[in-house]
């Protein structure tokens, strides 16, 4: 997943050539050369995270750290999980890192941390805490609430998907509706697995609805055998319509 046209924090655009691009308003003319790290560009640069790259690229980073002049890894990706990553500097002096994350649905979450530290440490540390910005940007963003029903044997049974009121139906590809997910024919949809009992079901949906707008102490409830879980550790953050007022997005009448 690499972002093709986005602005950072201060409105600038951080697509692949955007570190160079800004290079060429710089006054200070001896910043105008950058070390482009090609090697991150000939496939995923990490393996199972953004940290923990393949040893070309490793090379190259730590060889540009020690120069401490200007250099960019161009956006790159992770095999294993649907994130990428930047790493560059437009002055030699203080390093910005930024990650972006996506899921199934096609949520995206972003995050950025800088360092004026030229140590790989620094540079996996940084990574991390952009890493978990762009998580938590993504949980905030994400338009769906999930739930996993559990069997006895703590194996998968089923999926009951919440929608948070902005799509008709789930966006990405590997969800078509809301609600339970059980396909066995593929005409009905939204109806749970018929081995689960009526009454569990109900308390199921009951439940669900009581977590995901956080009415609900606990982390799951365990019926006839079967239990059901969020996906996520906390239920999202819906927006208050009367929290517009106080930001002044009202309209001529005042009102949200």
């Amino acid at each position: 997943m690499i972002p093709m046209h986005r602005p950072d924090a201060w409105g600038r655009d951080i697509t692949r050539d955007a570190p160079r691009a800004h290079l060429m308003n710089c006054e200070n003319k001896e910043h105008l050369i950058m070390n482009e790290l090609s090697v991150f560009q000939k496939g995923d640069g990490a393996h199972c995270g953004l940290t923990d790259w393949y040893p070309e690229c490793e090379a190259a980073l730590t060889a540009a750290l020690a120069t401490k002049k200007p250099f960019s890894t161009g956006w790159y990706s992770s095999k294993k999980e649907i994130a990428s990553a930047i790493i560059w500097s437009i002055d030699g002096d203080t390093i910005r890192i930024e990650v972006e994350v996506s899921d199934d649905f096609d949520t995206e979450g972003k995050g950025y941390a800088d360092t004026k530290e030229w140590t790989v440490e620094a540079i996996q540390q940084c990574i991390d805490k952009a890493w978990d910005t762009a998580n938590r940007d993504l949980d905030n963003s994400a338009p769906y609430v999930g739930f996993s029903v559990i069997d006895d044997k703590e194996s998968w049974f089923e999926t009951y998907l919440m929608s948070t009121g902005e799509y008709d139906t789930p966006p990405g590809d590997y969800y078509h509706w809301w609600g339970w997910q059980h396909d066995e024919n593929d005409k009905e949809e939204g109806i749970p697995d018929p081995r689960i009992p009526v009454a569990t079901v109900k308390a199921f949906e009951e439940w669900a609805h009581h977590w995901a707008w956080g009415q609900e102490r606990f982390d799951s409830l365990t019926i006839d055998g079967f239990t059901i879980k969020p996906w996520k550790s906390q239920p999202p953050a819906f927006e208050d319509p009367n929290d517009y007022v106080g930001m002044g997005w009202t309209d001529d009448r005042g009102r949200p």
